[in-house]
C-alpha cells in the first residue's frame, strides 16, 4: 500500500468518475428498454384513442418512474462491467496493482457508492415508488378503458358509437362527405331494428354539445322494431327521405379521470409502515379464522370422527341393536320423508358453511402472502444492486473486455438467469409452494456467493476465466482419455 494518501485518493476519483458516467448512461438504457416493453406489451390497447399528448406524457412518467427500482441493477450490473473491463483491456488495472493498491481496494469506493444507490433504492420504493404506482394506475385504467377515437375507415364497419353500426363505402378527401352509407341501429337486444341507406351525406361536429350531426341525402329506411311475436299484423315499414338528420352524443369518447383512492388500498400501492400493518392486521385475521374454523369443525363434525366419541355415551355402550340402514330401525308409522329431508338440508348447510369460512380462510391467507412478498420486493431489488455488482465488477476485471460488446451480452446473460430466479420465486411464494422470505431472497441467495466467489478470484489474479487455461485443462483431460 503506498503511503502517498493524495494518490489514493486520485484512484477513488477517477475510479467513481469512471464508473458513475456509465452508470448513468445503462440506467437510462435500461429504464427505457423497461419502458418500450410496457408500450410493446399494450400498444393496442394504447393506439387510435385520440389521447392528448399531456396525458400519455404523465402516463410515460408515471410507467418509467415505476421501473426504476428493476433499471437500478441492471445499469450497476452493465456499467461495472463495462467500466473494469475498459480498465482491463487498457491495463490500468494492472497499473493500479503495480503501485500496490490491491483490487479490494480499488472496489473499496465503488462499493460505498453502490451501497448508497441501494439505501436509495429502498427510500424510493418505500415512500416515492408506492405514491407513482397509484397516479400511473388510475391514469393507465383510464386510458385502457377509453374508447377508439371515432374514426370510420371505408368500407369497414364502425361499433365504437352505442346503438349504431355504420358503413361507408367512401369517403372524401375533406372527411367530411360520405358516400354509400348504411347505418344500423339496434336496441338493447342487439337486433337490427331499424336500417338506413343513403347515397351520401356529410357529417360535422358542433363542439358546444359535443354532438356530432350526420345529414343523410336522398335515402330509405327499414324499420323491424316490432316484436317477432306480433309481427304477423305489423308487417316492415319503409321510410324514404330526401334529407335526413341524424344526431350522435359524442360525450362517450371524454376522457374521465378515476378517483385515485380506489386503488389506494391496493398492496402495491402501500408504503413500508402500510404494508407491516397490514400484515400484522392479515397475520391475526388469519389465526382468528383459523381458529373460528377448527371450532366450527369441531362443533359440528366431531361427532362422526372415528376417535372421537360424545361425552354422554359411556365406552362400554353396546350398539349392537342398530340395524343398518339407520332408517330401518325407526317404527313403520313414522314418515321418514321429512327426517331425511331435514338431515340432508343440515348436510348440506354444514357443508356450505365449512366452504365459506374455509374460502374467508384461503383469501386472507392469500392477502398476507402477497402483502408479505411486496414488502420483501422492496428490499430484495436494493440488495440485488451490490450482488450485482459484486458480479459485475470483478467478471469484468477478469474478461479485460471494454465497450458494450463482450459486457452487453454477459449482463443480459447473468441478468436474465437473475430475473428468471427471482421471478420464480415470487410466483412460488404467491402460491404458496414457498415461504415468502425464501422465494424472494432465492435470487439474492444464489447469486451472492458466485459474486464472491469472482471477487476472490480477481483479487488473487486466478486463470478460473482465462481461456487458455481452460484450453490447457482441456487438452490435459483429453491426453488422460486418450491414453
Amino acid at each position: 500500500m503506498p503511503k502517498n494518501s493524495k494518490l489514493i485518493k486520485r484512484f477513488d476519483r477517477f475510479l467513481l468518475k469512471s464508473y458513475i458516467g456509465p452508470f448513468i448512461l445503462t440506467f437510462a438504457v435500461g429504464d427505457f428498454i423497461l419502458l418500450m416493453q410496457f408500450f410493446w406489451k399494450y400498444f393496442d390497447e394504447l393506439v387510435g384513442k385520440g389521447i392528448e399528448w399531456n396525458i400519455m406524457m404523465k402516463m410515460t412518467f408515471y410507467a418509467a418512474t415505476t421501473f426504476v427500482p428493476m433499471a437500478l441493477p441492471i445499469g450497476i450490473l452493465l456499467s461495472s462491467l463495462i467500466c473494469f473491463g475498459n480498465m482491463g483491456e487498457r491495463y490500468e488495472l494492472v497499473a493500479i496493482k503495480a503501485t500496490g493498491v490491491s483490487l479490494r481496494r480499488v472496489l473499496a469506493p465503488l462499493i460505498v457508492l453502490v451501497s448508497l444507490i441501494a439505501c436509495m433504492s429502498m427510500y424510493f420504493s418505500n415512500y416515492i415508488l408506492p405514491k407513482t404506482n397509484l397516479k400511473f394506475q388510475a391514469v393507465f385504467h383510464d386510458i385502457r378503458r377509453q374508447k377508439l377515437a371515432f374514426n370510420i375507415v371505408e368500407g369497414v364497419f364502425y361499433d365504437g358509437l352505442d346503438g349504431y353500426m355504420i358503413r361507408v363505402n367512401k369517403k372524401e378527401d375533406d372527411d367530411k362527405t360520405l358516400r354509400d352509407v348504411m347505418i344500423y341501429t339496434y336496441g338493447n337486444t342487439g337486433s337490427n331494428n331499424v336500417v338506413t341507406c343513403a347515397e351520401w351525406g356529410t357529417m360535422e361536429l358542433y363542439e358546444p354539445t359535443n354532438t356530432l350531426i350526420l345529414t343523410l341525402y336522398n335515402g330509405f329506411s327499414y324499420d323491424d322494431s316490432y316484436k317477432r311475436e306480433k309481427a304477423d299484423d305489423k308487417p316492415f315499414r319503409r321510410l324514404e327521405f330526401e334529407r335526413d338528420v341524424m344526431r350522435f352524443d359524442m360525450s362517450q369518447f371524454d376522457m374521465s379521470e378515476s378517483d385515485e383512492g380506489v386503488y389506494s388500498s391496493n398492496y402495491k400501492n402501500l408504503n413500508a409502515n402500510k404494508l407491516v400493518d397490514k400484515i400484522a392486521f392479515f397475520d391475526s385475521t388469519c389465526l382468528a379464522k383459523e381458529n373460528d374454523f377448527v371450532n366450527f369443525s369441531s362443533d359440528r363434525f366431531n361427532f362422526y370422527a372415528s376417535n372421537v366419541k360424545p361425552a354422554a355415551v359411556p365406552d362400554t355402550a353396546d350398539f349392537s341393536f342398530v340395524k343398518r340402514p339407520i332408517l330401518s330401525n325407526l317404527n313403520d308409522s313414522i314418515n321418514r320423508n321429512p327426517l331425511v329431508t331435514a338431515a340432508v338440508n343440515k348436510a348440506k348447510n354444514d357443508q356450505q358453511s365449512a366452504k365459506m369460512k374455509s374460502n374467508v380462510c384461503e383469501y386472507n391467507e392469500s392477502m398476507l402472502i402477497k402483502h408479505k412478498v411486496e414488502n420483501y420486493n422492496r428490499y430484495v431489488l436494493a440488495i440485488g444492486c451490490i450482488v450485482l455488482f459484486l458480479v459485475g465488477a470483478p467478471l469484468g476485471a477478469i474478461i479485460r473486455k471494454g465497450g458494450l460488446g463482450m459486457p452487453l451480452v454477459l449482463a443480459v446473460f447473468i441478468f436474465i438467469i437473475y430475473y428468471i430466479i427471482l421471478t420464480s420465486g415470487q410466483k412460488a411464494a404467491i402460491q404458496g409452494s414457498m415461504s415468502p422470505f425464501v422465494g424472494m431472497w432465492l435470487a439474492n441467495i444464489i447469486v451472492l456467493p458466485i459474486g464472491l466467489f469472482l471477487t476472490a478470484k480477481a483479487t488473487s489474479d486466478s486463470p478460473v476465466l482465462d481461456p487458455d487455461y481452460w484450453n490447457k485443462l482441456y487438452n490435459k483431460v483429453k491426453k488422460i482419455f486418450g491414453k
